[in-house]
């Protein structure tokens, strides 16, 4: 019998993130929180998880256009993060996923989501954030999803412009 890809790969990031990383043990734990709107992402840190949610929803208010803002994840210790646009054959949405122990685990836990749904036509990878909060962009970091292999017809989704996301 097969396990899915998702539950597997998100109790690898819930078991990583019970391991603290040693960037973080000196000055104690740092969560991190993200606040999604329809196009965008926004995170903040802080060790309390009111006050990480109540900044990245500020920063999504003044940043969004006017789009209505929802608090989606959070982590403690935050770990490395990343956000992950998953492309449907009707729409697309942004995975942000956090907590793992290295980037490695991040890139690896990102694309079982990918390959765990069924209907995903491809993945981007969009920007990663290590346990000191550094942000990076990532331009280049893309997997075909499930669907494409099941018809061997790649898709060329539009996509839309769509504000950076920011980092505390």
């Amino acid at each position: 019998m097969k396990c899915p890809a998702i539950p597997l790969a998100l109790l690898a990031i819930n078991l990583a993130a019970a391991s603290p990383s040693p960037a973080l043990a000196q000055s104690g734990p740092v969560g991190i929180g993200f606040a999604q709107a329809e196009e965008g992402t926004w995170w903040c840190r802080d060790g309390d998880p009111g006050k990480a949610f109540s900044c990245a929803l500020d920063k999504c208010g003044a940043e969004s256009g006017g789009q209505e803002c929802h608090p989606t994840t959070w982590c403690l210790p935050a770990g490395w993060s990343g956000l992950m646009t998953v492309w449907l054959p009707e729409f697309h949405s942004t995975i942000a996923l956090c907590g793992a122990s290295g980037e490695a685990a991040l890139i690896g836990a990102l694309k079982a989501l990918c390959d765990g749904s069924p209907d995903v036509t491809r993945c981007d990878l969009t920007a990663i954030v290590d346990p000191d909060g550094n942000h990076r962009q990532i331009d280049d970091a893309s997997w075909p999803g499930p669907a494409i292999a099941e018809t061997g017809k790649p898709t060329e989704p539009e996509v839309p412009e769509a504000p950076e996301p920011s980092n505390q």
